[in-house]
């Protein structure tokens, strides 16, 4: 079973990971990928309107092989202060 790295990059913060994690399937790690999103979003709970956390996964020879990010994007829609 290969084994996939998932790197976090939330801001300007880049966390690598070292560790990995073992995934029979691209679809495996697609959906390992996205599932850790929302968990993450809620742990950095932004202080702005607007905030990316992104998961970029790496095969074993370290190449790039998918990403998946989370936008907050918060906005007024009136005019009105």
């Amino acid at each position: 079973m290969a084994r996939y790295f998932f790197d976090v990059q939330d801001g300007e913060d880049f966390i690598r990971d070292e560790e990995g994690l073992a995934c029979p399937s691209r679809e495996e790690v697609r959906l390992a990928a996205i599932a850790a999103l929302p968990t993450m979003a809620r742990d950095a709970l932004p202080d702005s309107d607007r905030h990316e956390i992104s998961v970029h996964v790496r095969d074993q020879k370290d190449r790039p092989v998918f990403r998946a990010s989370l936008l907050l994007r918060a906005e007024w829609l009136d005019e009105s202060s």
